[in-house]
């Protein structure tokens, strides 16, 4: 695999099922349901990053590069951030979230 190529197969199957995942998060965004996540940065980033470790099966964990996993980082972290409105308002202040939705 040349570097700068396209995705390799195990990198491909990863990001169509972390795609799937996001859809998911859309279709329960969209009927006002929301996943709380941690008030702490460090939690919520280390929450995020085993998801989408635990989404990858053992045998693509090899092959996958930081830059694929960041890319599935990211996708997953926009979804569930933009849960969080919809989120019962004192559940955002104890969030402490000072975000503009």
């Amino acid at each position: 695999m040349s570097d700068g190529a396209a995705p390799s197969d195990p990198e491909k199957r990863f990001l169509d099922r972390i795609e799937r995942r996001a859809r998911f998060l859309k279709l329960l965004f969209i009927a006002e349901l929301g996943v709380y996540l941690s008030p702490d940065e460090l939690q919520r980033k280390r929450t995020i990053e085993t998801l989408v470790r635990m989404t990858a099966r053992q045998s693509e964990l090899p092959h996958l590069r930081p830059e694929t996993l960041k890319q599935a980082y990211e996708i997953v972290q926009s979804h569930l951030e933009a849960m969080q409105r919809v989120l019962p308002h004192d559940v955002q202040y104890r969030n402490r979230l000072r975000r503009h939705w």
